[in-house]
């Protein structure tokens, strides 16, 4: 879809306008609604570059930061208001028309997510079939009498139809439980029941389903080059499609999985590449990029894919598609799990039980926009719902100057029976105006330390 620095720089700034201005406009649309004024609709902080005065009176502005929006009502506290406009002021209204007010923001960006993943499960996801490899000796999946070939149709009763699916549901079906039901298909239909303990389950709830022993099938590939991403080290050391490689690190490869595991174990060191191209035999040398995996373990990636051919992909993979009315159902449980998956995420963040090097600022979603819009359309709309959602959750945190801390304010007034005083205001609000300062200093420089490092 889009190529190079420049096309991952407009990928992130469509989505990040995208996702702010549909949040301000929740805060807009519901403040009108219950009769506030809006002074200013600003998409961006900083000196105005675009600007238009509507009839109603709003001030309609897009700035020069791209790093966010807000909207400015009517309000006493902030200025004079003239006696006929006073009905019209934000702090007039009633608590419970102030709260909504507020939450409306990151509910339209809920409303949105729901909606993308809406239109995707419409349109069709494609994903890979749930089927699972034989599991290590020892491992949660072997305990649990998983063997190959098997299937995974239902984790905790809810419904499996891709690996994609069983990856993000596994985190949140396994933690805190005594036990987890996990249900798989044969290729004769027959279903078979794993039931997993509680030992079983707390030792696997760190490293995720490959870590459990759950691993894709995968058909047997050739070592053909299918797809090089553009500006990835294959793409950079002169990879093409249709390459047949030989020989990677100094091992004869005869598969797809070979490469992938000789690769995966030298990242950030140098890998001689042995490939057939057009009957000539022809070396290569690659640095693969490290990947940090969830448990801190690297590996290497050059950006390339294997080749397909039409009759694998039908067995390998699956069309997540719906009926229109299922589709809505399916978005909105998808937004669901991912804003509980968010929270958790958050929570652990918090509390110490994840790393604060998972927190990622703008130069890291700046790629991942960049890198979803190389996929194409679907997966870029995806990355806008995923992000819509953070964004959503982020708000509502309790910190003063984001609508969780302004909503706090109101369960203390409604508590109270009156408003914090303004002296209380400024304080907690100069603290939030810290703390957020803060988490973005700490983010954009975990992001220049991601980059340099992989």
């Amino acid at each position: 879809m889009l190529n190079g620095g420049v096309g991952t720089l407009g990928a992130f700034l469509l989505a990040l306008s995208c996702l702010i201005f549909i949040h301000e406009l929740g805060h807009f649309a519901v403040a009108r609604w219950v009769g506030v004024k809006v002074l200013r609709f600003s998409i961006g902080f900083g000196r105005p570059i675009w600007r238009r005065q509507a009839k109603n009176g709003t001030e309609w502005v897009v700035a020069l930061i791209p790093l966010g929006g807000y909207v400015r009502m009517l309000d006493e506290r902030e200025g004079p208001v003239s006696p006929r406009e006073v009905h019209q002021a934000f702090n007039q209204k009633s608590l419970a028309q102030r709260s909504a007010v507020v939450v409306a923001g990151p509910l339209a960006n809920f409303l949105l997510a729901w909606l993308l993943f809406s239109l995707l499960y419409a349109l069709g996801i494609p994903g890979q079939r749930p089927c699972l490899d034989a599991p290590e000796p020892g491992t949660l999946a072997w305990k649990a009498g998983i063997r190959a070939g098997e299937c995974v149709s239902s984790l905790e009763g809810g419904a499996i139809r891709t690996w994609q699916d069983f990856e993000l549901e596994w985190p949140g079906a396994v933690r805190g439980r005594g036990t987890v039901t996990l249900v798989t298909r044969n290729d004769q239909g027959q279903e078979k029941v794993h039931p997993l303990t509680t030992a079983q389950v707390t030792s696997a709830t760190e490293e995720g389903v490959e870590g459990s022993g759950f691993h894709l099938w995968t058909p047997p590939l050739p070592p053909v080059v299918g797809q090089v991403i553009p500006d990835s080290v294959a793409d950079k050391a002169g990879l093409k499609p249709l390459d047949r490689l030989l020989r990677v690190a100094g091992q004869p490869v005869e598969t797809w999985v070979q490469v992938v595991r000789i690769v995966e174990n030298h990242p950030q060191a140098v890998v001689e590449i042995e490939l057939q191209r057009a009957g000539q035999t022809r070396r290569v040398q690659v640095i693969p990029r490290a990947v940090e995996l969830p448990n801190g373990h690297q590996i290497g990636r050059i950006g390339i894919s294997p080749q397909v051919t039409e009759a694998m992909r039908r067995q390998w993979t699956v069309l997540d598609k719906d009926s229109p009315l299922r589709a809505l159902w399916h978005g909105a449980v998808k937004t669901g799990s991912l804003t509980l998956l968010t929270l958790n995420s958050f929570g652990q963040m918090i509390t110490g039980q994840a790393s604060l090097d998972n927190l990622g600022g703008p130069v890291r979603i700046a790629s991942l926009a960049g890198d979803s819009a190389r996929l194409g359309l679907l997966p870029y709309l995806q990355f806008m719902a995923l992000i819509s959602i953070s964004l959503g959750v982020l708000n509502l945190l309790p910190i003063p100057l984001l609508d969780g801390g302004h909503l706090l304010y109101h369960a203390v007034e409604w508590v109270r029976g009156r408003p914090l005083s303004a002296e209380i205001m400024s304080l907690t609000q100069r603290f939030g105006f810290f703390l957020l300062a803060g988490l973005m200093v700490f983010s954009f420089l975990n992001d220049l330390r991601h980059f340099f490092n992989h």
